[in-house]
C-alpha cells in the first residue's frame, strides 16, 4: 500500500509540474495549488489562449508608459472569472496553431528576422466596457491591476537572461474596479531594456473558454461580434 501510494505521489508530481495536463513550457501556472498531503504545486490553467506578434519598424506604438513606446493587446472576457494571467516571451520560439491568434505581419516579419527580441514589460489594465456590442466604441482605463516586468518562471531569453515576464490577477469581489467581470481589459507591452523590436507570443491563462485577443479594438470587436 504505502508502494502504491508513493507511486501515485510521483505520478501526480509529474503531471503537475510538468504541465502534463495539456500544457508546455510556456503555459505558466495558476497560483491555485493542489498536491496530496503537505506537498503542493500550482496547477495549470484550465484554458490558455496564444498570439503571435511581431514590432519593427512599420508598426506605430499605440501610446506610452513611463515615457516609454508602448504597445496594446486587447481580452474579452465572455464571463466573471477567479483569476487571469498574461505571460509574454521574446522571441517567439513556437509555431502558431489554427487556433492561435496571429498578427497579420508575424509570419512575413519572422521569414526577414526571427531572431529579433526584446525583454518584456507588461501592464494588464481593466476598461470599462462591459458589454459586447459597445467594444467598437471604445474605451478608458478603469483600473491597473497588476504589472511585471522579470520573471524567472519563464525560459531565458537568447542573451541568456530571465528578461520575459509573466503577471496574475485574482479577482477581488470586495472592490468593483478589482473584480474580474466580464469585459474588455487591456495588455500594454514595453520594455525599459532597448526598443521594443521582434517577435513575441503572449500567452493568456484563465478557467473559462472564450477569451478572445486581439491588437485593436476594431478587430476585437470583429471577433466578438461577426
Amino acid at each position: 500500500m504505502k508502494k502504491y501510494k508513493n507511486l501515485l505521489l510521483a505520478g501526480a508530481t509529474f503531471a503537475l509540474c510538468t504541465g502534463f495536463f495539456g500544457g508546455d513550457d510556456y503555459n505558466f501556472k495558476s497560483s491555485k495549488s493542489e498536491g496530496i498531503g503537505s506537498f503542493k504545486v500550482n496547477l495549470p490553467y484550465v484554458k490558455y489562449e496564444k498570439y503571435f506578434g511581431y514590432v519593427d519598424t512599420n508598426v506605430k506604438p499605440d501610446g506610452k508608459y513611463k515615457n516609454k513606446d508602448a504597445y496594446y493587446l486587447y481580452l474579452w472576457v465572455p464571463a466573471a472569472i477567479d483569476e487571469l494571467g498574461v505571460s509574454m516571451v521574446s522571441p517567439a520560439k513556437d509555431k502558431p496553431g489554427k487556433k492561435d491568434f496571429v498578427h497579420s505581419i508575424f509570419k512575413k516579419s519572422m521569414k526577414k528576422d526571427k531572431k529579433a527580441y526584446f525583454d518584456t514589460y507588461l501592464v494588464l489594465d481593466k476598461l470599462d466596457i462591459l458589454d459586447p456590442k459597445k467594444i467598437k466604441n471604445g474605451g478608458k482605463v478603469v483600473k491597473t491591476l497588476k504589472t511585471n516586468d522579470d520573471s524567472s518562471e519563464l525560459p531565458k531569453n537568447p542573451g541568456g537572461k530571465k528578461y520575459n515576464s509573466i503577471l496574475r490577477h485574482e479577482s477581488k469581489i470586495s472592490s468593483p474596479t478589482e473584480s474580474l467581470v466580464r469585459g474588455v481589459y487591456r495588455v500594454s507591452f514595453t520594455s525599459f531594456r532597448g526598443k521594443v523590436k521582434g517577435s513575441y507570443m503572449a500567452t493568456i491563462g484563465s478557467n473559462i473558454p472564450g477569451i478572445k485577443v486581439a491588437n485593436s479594438l476594431e478587430q476585437l470587436n470583429t471577433l466578438v461580434n461577426e
